[in-house]
């Protein structure tokens, strides 16, 4: 990355991602350097655009990309699948102008603003009066290291990196471990050490991790919102005098380059969000879509629907959450369309991954949002289907199991609708016989009321009964008691039903553990996938 305002065909490509826009041609190959965006209608005159992309609208014909090299444009942008792309791309190789290809659902509008707030990373920043200019974020942020005398690191809401000092300045692990992973490591003590900066208006100093250098710390605000933090390390010498003064000039700095790339990454969510709730839904051509969300249309897939198994929905939460999960399954090389979509957060993934690691990396990130979000976060996992058109039936599955992943059910993180058929089944059981007299009737009631009525403990002892299979010993055990104890208890309760008889046991079995369903409150919420922006 260099030049202001500027950055190369790479890193555009790797920054925006394959579901916004992919290449068709590159003569000079992914170092070669694109500026502004520039959208371009077919029958509008081409003027001058000296390293711009050019965005172009309609069905652009193989002689525009002459007349773009003419006009000194470094790349040219066409919507896929519109136009003859083989004579198009003939006709950039020949001009020596980059081709790319926009995902057919992506507005121009957006994508434009996608890149102007990628560009805003090396747009000229304002000078904090040092004697140097700032060239971009990279740039303030090494100003601002010298100085205040120690390392200094620009950071989103998301704690992702977006810029640090260079110059050679002491830093700790926790910030080598940010640069190379352009995200803040996962600490217990993170949440409340942001807490306090983003409740601050001036800056902090921060001492959590005790294992590593103190730091001082500010918010970046625009017009009273966070939008991000600027942290300075002090290492073997004190900070200047000034650091705190440095800092909210540098905030103040900041501040329009990270509105500008948090406005374009909520359109990019938005966007996604969308597809991936019309992929959800059935809705639209799905070809398309999962073009653009980086599927194939022909390949098996799974559907992951977490969230709180209560149906309780958070749009936040949801948002936050999808987050974390497309950031993991990328990390893994799984590929994925992670979206939030009525306040749940759904995957749709691609098959090749196995399920064990999908399983794993799935908990592991559950775990992550809980620590952070608070709650109990659970995910259930849709059958594979064959391809993308049975999305909606997959998403349905997944939503049965996140359902059955609540109350007695719950016995991990992530559960397989496979795995679940006996649980769903009881939840079906529960919910279809909730307002009827047999949940609550005989056997069972004959039982209850002889222990209201005589103080004996015969329900609790038949439930360790039947759970242990009728193995008296362990059932006795589970109730600390003698199993000459317990068989006395059994031949008192036969005498009140007919505990011999196979089906008087499994009615029994049924109303105990129905009513275990009914006390834990599973099964109870709509389903994202029946409401009317969900899912289904």
């Amino acid at each position: 990355m260099s030049g202001q305002g500027r950055v190369t065909l790479g890193v555009l490509l790797d920054s925006l991602g394959a579901e916004t826009v992919s290449a068709l041609c590159l003569p000079s190959g992914r170092q070669a350097m694109v500026g502004a965006p520039v959208i371009h209608g077919s029958d509008e005159p081409l003027a001058a655009y000296a390293g711009a992309l050019l965005l172009a609208t309609g069905r652009p014909e193989p002689s525009l990309l002459e007349s773009a090299a003419g006009a000194g444009v470094s790349a040219v942008v066409v919507r896929a699948g519109i136009g003859d792309a083989a004579a198009l791309t003939e006709a950039a190789r020949g001009a020596g102008v980059a081709l790319l290809a926009a995902a057919p659902g992506l507005a121009w509008g957006q994508l434009y603003a996608l890149v102007d707030a990628l560009l805003a990373l090396v747009a000229p920043a304002a000078d904090l009066g040092g004697g140097g200019q700032a060239g971009d974020l990279f740039a303030l942020a090494n100003q601002v290291a010298a100085r205040v005398g120690g390392a200094v690191a620009i950071e989103d809401l998301a704690m992702r990196v977006l810029a640090y000092s260079t110059i050679g300045q002491p830093i700790d692990d926790l910030r080598r471990e940010g640069i190379l992973g352009r995200r803040v490591p996962e600490h217990p003590t993170n949440a409340e050490e942001y807490a306090a900066v983003l409740r601050c208006e001036g800056a902090v100093w921060s001492h959590e991790p005790r294992e590593y250098l103190p730091r001082l710390a500010i918010a970046v605000r625009a017009r009273g919102e966070a939008l991000g933090t600027i942290w300075a390390i002090q290492a073997d010498e004190p900070l200047a005098p000034d650091a705190d003064a440095v800092l909210a000039e540098a905030a103040r700095t900041a501040a329009p380059h990270l509105a500008r790339l948090s406005l374009a990454a909520d359109e990019a969510r938005r966007t996604r969000d969308e597809w991936v709730g019309r992929l959800l839904r059935g809705a639209g051509p799905a070809g398309e879509l999962a073009a653009s969300l980086g599927l194939r249309p022909d390949e098996p897939v799974r559907v992951v629907a977490a969230g709180d198994p209560a149906g309780r929905t958070d749009v936040f939460a949801a948002t936050h959450a999808a987050d974390l999960l497309r950031t993991a399954y990328a990390v893994y090389r799984i590929r994925a369309a992670v979206g939030a979509v009525d306040g749940r957060t759904y995957a749709i993934v691609a098959a090749g991954a196995g399920t064990a690691l999908l399983r794993r990396v799935t908990a592991e990130t559950l775990g992550r949002i809980t620590d952070r979000l608070g709650g109990h976060w659970r995910a259930g996992v849709g059958r594979v289907t064959a391809s993308l058109a049975q999305v909606p039936a997959a998403a349905r599955q997944a939503e049965e199991a996140l359902r059955a992943m609540g109350g007695p059910f719950a016995g991990g993180e992530v559960g397989l609708h496979e795995e679940l058929a006996a649980a769903l089944f009881l939840l079906d059981a529960a919910a279809s016989m909730r307002s009827g007299p047999a949940l609550t009737g005989e056997p069972l009631s004959l039982v209850a009321e002889h222990d209201a009525g005589h103080g004996t403990d015969y329900v609790r002892s038949l439930r360790a009964w039947l759970a242990a299979h009728y193995d008296v010993p362990r059932a006795a055990e589970a109730l600390s008691l003698h199993p000459n104890t317990l068989r006395y208890r059994l031949r008192r309760i036969g005498e009140l039903i007919a505990l011999d008889e196979p089906d008087v046991r499994l009615v029994l079995g049924l109303q105990l553990r129905l009513a275990e369903i009914g006390a834990s409150g599973a099964g109870g919420g709509q389903s994202p996938a029946s409401g009317t922006n969900g899912g289904g």
